[in-house]
């Protein structure tokens, strides 16, 4: 048994699944069935609270249960213990609250929760159930609220001192009067940002000529994120990547490209459920004991 939940900073993603499923389609099936999405409180304690009464509607025997295990994907940095984030521009009241002791108190207090950043989760979901199952290497990028990611190496999230927040690489902009300014990537392709910018939800903005000027900086970033990660494979995932023409960001990013290898952009197979699976990857792959 497996409770799942993806915390982004706009929506939060909450799943049981009660059977072992071994076919790919029978889990995307149950998810699609039994995934529950909230808009993600901006309060830490209301968080706190939709745990509770999502717990009080599910399945008593499933709390019961000392075999259920537990994955929880939020977006932001944890500390080195996984038990508390320590940076998270989305979700400022939860830096520092201790989430794996206060989630475990609610849940069970015998059980253990696995907390991750949400990104390294959803390339674990492509690398055993999506767009990376064939692929021993690759980087992936989600496109969302914020802009995050994580290297993938096979099918484990690779080794790291702090985790992966490639939305904060600095990229320089000529402006209008010639002034070349940094700007972190997430302030200029981060679902957040375009918001703030526009003053409509991204989804909204339908100016292709816009599109495309985005698809160019995008671009640059992700050869960046070939670059620095050695891949030739970059999976994209989240909201964003519904208004971009792949055909065309392939385009640019070969032609910027400065390196003799060919790179490839693969669209998110899972797209929205990508984190839950890569919960219920984590979990059954990692030899993680449920009773902590």
């Amino acid at each position: 048994m497996y409770l799942l939940g993806d915390v982004g900073g706009t929506k939060t993603r909450l799943a049981i699944i009660d059977k072992i499923y071994i076919n790919s389609k029978q889990v995307y099936r149950h998810l699609k069935q039994n995934t529950k999405i909230f808009n993600t409180p901006q309060k830490y304690e209301d968080f706190l609270e939709l745990i509770k009464n999502y717990i009080l509607r599910s399945s008593a025997s499933v709390l019961r249960s000392s075999a259920l295990k537990i994955c929880f994907g939020f977006a932001g940095l944890f500390d080195q213990k996984k038990e508390k984030l320590i940076y998270s521009p989305n979700l400022k009241d939860y830096v520092g609250r201790n989430l794996k002791k206060d989630l475990e108190k609610i849940l069970h207090p015998r059980l253990s929760v696995v907390l991750e950043n949400d990104a390294a989760l959803a390339g674990l979901g492509e690398a055993y159930y999506g767009a990376g199952k064939n692929f021993n290497v690759f980087g992936y990028i989600t496109l969302s609220t914020g802009v995050g990611g994580a290297k993938i190496v096979n099918k484990k999230i690779d080794d790291n001192v702090f985790g992966f927040e490639p939305g904060h690489l600095f990229i320089l902009i000529q402006s209008k009067t010639y002034d070349v300014l940094p700007f972190e990537v997430e302030e200029i392709v981060g679902g957040k940002s375009l918001e703030r910018i526009f003053n409509k939800k991204p989804e909204e903005i339908k100016d292709k000529k816009l599109w495309d000027d985005l698809s160019k900086i995008l671009a640059i970033f992700l050869v960046n994120v070939s670059i620095f990660w050695s891949v030739d494979k970059i999976i994209l995932g989240g909201g964003l990547t519904k208004s971009l023409n792949f055909k065309k960001l392939n385009f640019y990013i070969n032609e910027f490209n400065p390196l003799p290898v060919k790179i490839k952009v693969i669209k998110s197979k899972l797209e929205e459920f990508s984190g839950l699976y890569g919960g219920l990857s984590y979990l059954r792959n990692t030899g993680h004991s449920a009773i902590g």
